[in-house]
């Protein structure tokens, strides 16, 4: 069983050995979505039950931990932009700064999007 992150899914993709084509072929079980990944009933009759385990397992493992990444990443951010403040004061107009600014102003408007989607902004 292999776990694939898109967009807000997790799909389930089962990896069986074809002896015709002597390689290992992927077929997509399922799919669960990233924010409440909870296997449905449907699902769970398709799966082995060790496929389940291995669900499972990841879950608490990598998906887990995806998430509390996260979380500190939004927790620590007041501390991570003062950090990045005093680095560009020192950079200065070179071209790394300018890069990393474009890429940075990018990210900062699909963050304040969010945050006003969320009601989070006065």
């Amino acid at each position: 069983m292999h776990f694939r992150v898109r967009k807000n899914v997790i799909q389930l993709i089962r990896v069986a050995y074809d002896p015709g084509k002597k390689k290992g072929v992927n077929t997509v079980v399922g799919s669960v979505r990233l924010h409440k990944p909870e296997l449905s009933p449907d699902l769970q009759l398709a799966l082995t039950p060790a496929e389940v385990a291995e669900f499972n397992a990841w879950l608490n493992t990598r998906h887990r931990a995806d998430v509390l990444r996260e979380e500190l990443a939004a927790l620590t951010l007041v501390e991570t932009l003062s950090s990045a403040e005093r680095w560009f004061e020192r950079e200065g107009d070179s071209e790394v700064a300018r890069t990393a600014a474009a890429d940075i102003v990018a990210q900062w408007q699909s963050l304040r999007r969010q945050m006003a989607r969320s009601g989070l902004l006065s």
